[in-house]
């Protein structure tokens, strides 16, 4: 499967997944927390994930 079409196969979990990473901690030492409404993301971004994120990536290959 091409990227493009695994990314829109799946946009709302890569997107949680990206937000697990980047709010993981609140920079305290603590938990962090996911704003809400989540800050928005485009397809670009999203590959540029998927293609530096080893989760992200193997995922995304072994759907192939």
């Amino acid at each position: 499967m091409r990227l493009r079409e695994f990314i829109k196969q799946n946009r709302a979990d890569i997107d949680a997944q990206i937000n697990a990473q980047i709010f993981r901690y609140d920079g305290r030492g603590g938990r962090g927390t996911i704003p809400n409404p989540p800050p928005k993301r485009n397809d670009n971004e999203r590959e540029e994930w998927v293609q530096n994120d080893e989760p992200l990536y193997r995922w995304w290959r072994s759907s192939r």
